[in-house]
């Protein structure tokens, strides 16, 4: 949870005022109705903010914080603090962003082979989700101990990445209906072994020059309270996350970070509730482990090489948007926020006899506190809870997460009824749970203790079409669906100081653990530090 802001606020609460007006068709009756949606404003910011948060809370752009003049003969100072208005024009645009440096030194659990040796994540979405596990035997107890070299390879290795540097742009225009506003944001997080590298080995991008890709984080506008494009999930809470240097951080929060959507969002004051109440319809998606592996709408349709086996069928299919609502209340002390979404058309669809569609849904609480406690005003501790079955996505964000589990044959389509009849598909339940804290020692030095957990029910279905497939090895496999990740948990606990305000130095100890579906665990250990300037 950062307070300072990264894009600053979005929606322009007062293009909203004015836009309630408009719909509403407000009297001068009801002056005091909106003098108390204006008094509101300045609480009410944290909730739009959340729309152009970065999913590392901390991660944040350094502002001013004021506007002023630019130093620069004939440049005017914009509308909004360092930006500038475009000559001949009534827009203000501001270009920002960070240059990071992560250096990570993983003890164990980290795969040493990874695609242009970046990582600059121990945590979700990172190394936490594919943790080495420990695995004591290759068969039942009568056969003889073998070594474990996946895990043994993972023990001391080291990373240095620039890849969560980022560069944004940011513009603002008064406009008849409130302030319209647009961000885009880009850091360079696509890497993979498949870029252009000057090595003669494909994806050894650091035994020539490190080639990494840009990656669109955000780009989105907003007119009043609509909002468009790609921006944080309405159903995740930022403001309750953790302030962590691994860029991942502890699983267990609401998702989905950065997903295509429209929302609105309406403050609540003028029919005396507090806070404000948001609806969004985002980018939909059907996930669905099945023997071939993970396959989702926005995986293969058909079979190419090196991404499903040959034959195989993707049936997924997403008839209708995921719709999301959460009410955000912002006090004095911190804040609470209360979100949900539906997933109405979880869809199986071969073109032939399997044709089924289920509903997931989740929801989830979430806050922050300012205890105020021995005198430490600045001090905070953050929460969340999420639930929900079918969830998928929708917690933590987590890439290894689906919401449904299936028998599908991964070589063929049924070809008859009867066929289609012994396909089994269910919907699983997720639940996950996360909290820190956050100490100030000095006014430019802070840290920050943290720990999450994330369960996953996955149905093993049973019988021939059990999704762990090894069933005699159960105990001992990694082979096919027995690694899939059915409990994470980590915690973390670092020291951050600010040198100058728009610079920051840390050093953060990452612990996490990982149990698969064969009951098989695994840990990782790990020191990453960070040296970050924003600009």
């Amino acid at each position: 949870m950062n307070r300072k802001r990264t894009i600053g606020t979005l929606a322009a609460l007062g293009g909203l005022t004015a836009t309630v007006a408009l719909l509403t068709g407000l009297s001068a009756a009801k002056a005091d109705e909106l003098a108390d949606l204006r008094a509101n404003q300045d609480l009410l910011q944290q909730r739009v903010d959340q729309l152009a948060q970065a999913n590392n809370p901390g991660g944040g752009t350094y502002l001013a914080p004021s506007a002023s003049a630019a130093a620069g003969a004939g440049i005017v100072g914009g509308s909004f603090p360092r930006s500038f208005l475009i000559p001949g024009t009534d827009t203000s645009i501001r270009v920002g962003g960070a240059i990071t440096a992560n250096v990570s030194y993983f003890f164990s659990g980290v795969n040493p082979n990874t695609a242009g040796g970046q990582v600059s994540s121990a945590g979700n979405n990172g190394t936490l989700n594919s943790i080495a596990l420990n695995v004591h035997n290759v068969g039942p107890p009568t056969f003889a101990k073998a070594g474990n070299p996946a895990r043994a390879r993972g023990n001391s290795v080291t990373y240095i990445s620039p890849q969560q540097s980022k560069v944004n742009f940011e513009t603002r225009t008064p406009t008849a209906w409130g302030e319209a506003r647009t961000f885009m944001e880009f850091d360079w997080a696509n890497s993979n072994g498949f870029l252009p590298s000057s090595s003669a080995t494909a994806g050894a991008t650091l035994m020539g020059s490190n080639d990494l890709a840009p990656r669109l984080r955000f780009a989105y506008a907003t007119l009043g309270g609509l909002l468009a494009g790609q921006a944080n999930s309405n159903f995740a809470d930022p403001d309750a996350g953790s302030d962590n240097i691994s860029f991942g951080g502890p699983p267990g929060a609401p998702g989905v970070t950065r997903i295509p959507q429209v929302r609105y969002t309406q403050p609540l004051a003028p029919w005396g509730w507090l806070g404000a109440f948001s609806m969004s319809a985002e980018a939909p998606e059907t996930e669905m482990i099945t023997a071939a592996g993970l396959l989702a709408v926005d995986s293969s349709g058909a079979s190419p090489a090196g991404t499903l086996p040959a034959g195989t069928v993707n049936p997924t299919k997403s008839p209708s948007p995921d719709f999301t609502a959460a009410w955000y209340i912002p006090q004095p002390w911190g804040h609470m926020d209360f979100g949900t979404v539906l997933r109405p058309t979880l869809q199986v669809k071969d073109g032939m006899f399997v044709n089924r569609t289920f509903t997931g849904y989740g929801v989830s609480f979430s806050g922050d506190v300012k205890p105020g406690w021995f005198g430490w005003p600045k001090d905070y501790i953050t929460f969340s809870f999420t639930y929900g079955d079918g969830i998928g996505r929708y917690l933590s964000g987590n890439k290894t997460e689906f919401s449904l589990v299936s028998n599908y044959p991964a070589l063929a389509v049924p070809a008859s009824a009867a066929a289609a009849a012994n396909v089994r598909i269910r919907t699983t339940v997720s639940w996950g749970g996360l909290t820190s804290y956050q100490h100030w020692w000095t006014p430019t030095l802070r840290s920050n203790v943290a720990f999450g957990i994330l369960h996953h029910d996955i149905n093993n279905l049973g019988g021939s079409g059990r999704v762990c497939a090894t069933q005699v090895l159960a105990a001992t496999s990694t082979s096919g669906n027995c690694a899939l990740n059915k409990e994470l948990v980590a915690s973390l606990v670092n020291l951050i100081w600010n040198p100058v305000p728009f610079a920051d130095v840390g050093i953060e100890y990452f612990w996490g653990h990982r149990v698969v579906l064969s009951n098989l665990k695994g840990d990782v250990n790990a020191i990453i530090s960070r040296f970050r300037v924003n600009f």
